[in-house]
């Protein structure tokens, strides 16, 4: 029993997610959306006052780029709107943003329900003392000592939630990437699920309630790619502002008048994740054409 005692006490005081007293800066380090989930409910909340939602697309935006702002991001790689939403909801109930940033791609709605146990209410007293703690303190001391650089990079994550995962993803040079998809028959799937739709308007509607800002961005997928389903994706992109409509800042990053970005490959790593040029010209171009300022 004094065993067991002793390594809570461990466990509280390491206080690897912050939700015990941490004030200082934390990186994920294992698992990302358990991480985000048990982040959001403390760290993320008292100390960012904007999020960035959505799926892999915007995971590796470096929101610590931007001077003036502190925004974390809270995507999620492989996440749909039912995990998004839940680790939303779970950093509402602690406090309010002022804006979010939310990455509209088809993947977002093509699906509904958890498709892990990561995103759990049990992972939070987990955080005591469980396998999942342990198996993160362990993939901490291999990034911090770089001993899997190919599968566990040492600066893979920061503090703001960005996830560098680039060199993980990157298997090809990017045109052949994308001549590759191009040969696929409907490489981007475009069909949205009711429940994930209704899921979405819940989410919507939970941050308009609170009178938080949206900034909602069509994310910008490389130029021949898009002109192949141009047709697809402009239905998607219809409904998907209807339900947008009168409660964000739309923003479509797949104009002819943004065709300077989506025709440079070097903005890009594969078929439609961006490199580290394109986020960076991306973000600032969000919070650019978002209007989003320092608060006063």
């Amino acid at each position: 029993m004094l065993a067991v005692v002793l390594l809570v006490g461990i466990n509280i005081w390491i206080d690897l997610y912050g939700l015990f007293w941490r004030k200082d800066a934390i990186n994920v380090y294992s698992d990302e959306r358990t991480s985000k989930y048990l982040l959001a409910h403390k760290y993320v909340p008292e100390n960012f006052e904007g999020y960035i939602l959505g799926p892999s697309l915007s995971a590796n935006l470096n929101p610590k780029e931007i001077p003036g702002l502190r925004i974390y991001n809270l995507s999620m790689m492989g996440a749909n709107i039912t995990e998004q939403n839940a680790v939303l909801q779970k950093a509402l109930q602690k406090g309010t943003p002022r804006f979010v940033i939310l990455c509209l791609h088809p993947y977002l709605t093509a699906d509904h329900g958890m498709k892990t146990g990561m995103i759990n209410p049990k992972e939070y007293y987990g955080a005591f003392g469980s396998y999942s703690l342990y198996k993160a303190y362990g993939i901490a001391l291999v990034r911090s000592l770089n001993l899997m650089p190919g599968k566990y990079p040492k600066n893979q994550f920061n503090d703001y939630g960005y996830n560098f995962y680039n060199h993980i993803l990157q298997k090809m040079p990017v045109e052949d990437k994308i001549n590759a998809e191009l040969q696929v028959e409907n490489a981007i799937p475009t069909a949205i699920d009711s429940i994930a739709l209704t899921e979405f308007d819940s989410m919507i509607n939970s941050l308009t309630d609170k009178k938080v800002a949206i900034i909602a961005y069509y994310h910008p997928l490389p130029y021949p790619l898009y002109k192949k389903y141009q047709t697809q994706l402009d239905a998607y992109k219809q409904k998907i502002s209807n339900h947008l409509q009168g409660k964000a800042v739309v923003l479509d990053f797949n104009t002819e008048e943004n065709a300077a970005f989506t025709r440079n490959f070097a903005n890009y790593i594969d078929h439609g994740h961006v490199s580290e040029q394109g986020q960076r010209t991306l973000l600032h171009q969000i919070i650019s054409n978002g209007k989003i300022r320092p608060a006063n």
